[in-house]
């Protein structure tokens, strides 16, 4: 037995199952819109992160580098978990994950643990550029860790700008139990 969401009790029975629906879900692609990028958003991230590179902030500055203007940090696509006001506490999973993040992917139940990002760069965001998220599925397996049951799981997003132009390809994994 294996502890899940909220503490209860889980049957390798319920690894099985969420492993068998993920399994069918491999390759389906949603679409997550997150709109139109603003400036002030990525600066706000930049400070956060303590990466406050004059590209990031100065429009000048940014140009003086040869971008148009001020661009997002590399990871600033990557790196916001949700692109909505909320959720509110209530509707986060006990991981501390929204929905959002797990857009079409079967995996109530469980909690998730990220295990690494592998980050492709195609073009800098700047602001005013209008970013869709294409989110599946790229692979699921089940395994038997020292401490149980867990599943491996493996995420693609692409993501897209207005003109259909990828701009940022990440890789994710994450641990499920």
């Amino acid at each position: 037995m294996e502890r899940g969401e909220r503490g209860r009790i889980m049957s390798g029975d319920l690894f099985e199952q969420t492993y068998e629906r993920a399994k069918a879900v491999v390759g389906q692609v949603h679409q997550l819109p997150l709109g139109r990028m603003s400036k002030k958003e990525f600066q706000r991230f930049a400070y956060a992160c303590g990466d406050v590179s004059p590209r990031y902030v100065d429009d000048d500055a940014a140009r003086a580098e040869g971008f148009p203007e001020a661009v997002a940090p590399p990871l600033f696509l990557s790196g916001v978990m949700g692109w909505e006001p909320g959720p509110a506490e209530e509707d986060l999973r006990p991981d501390g994950t929204g929905k959002s993040e797990t857009v079409g992917l079967p995996l109530e139940g469980l909690r998730l643990m990220g295990a690494g990002q592998d980050i492709e760069l195609h073009h800098d965001v700047v602001d005013g550029m209008d970013i869709v998220a294409h989110i599946s599925l790229d692979g699921v397996d089940l395994k038997q860790g020292r401490s149980g049951t867990l599943l491996l799981v493996r995420v693609l997003r692409r993501y897209v700008d207005g003109e259909g132009r990828e701009v940022l390809t990440c890789r994710e994994s994450f641990i499920a139990r």
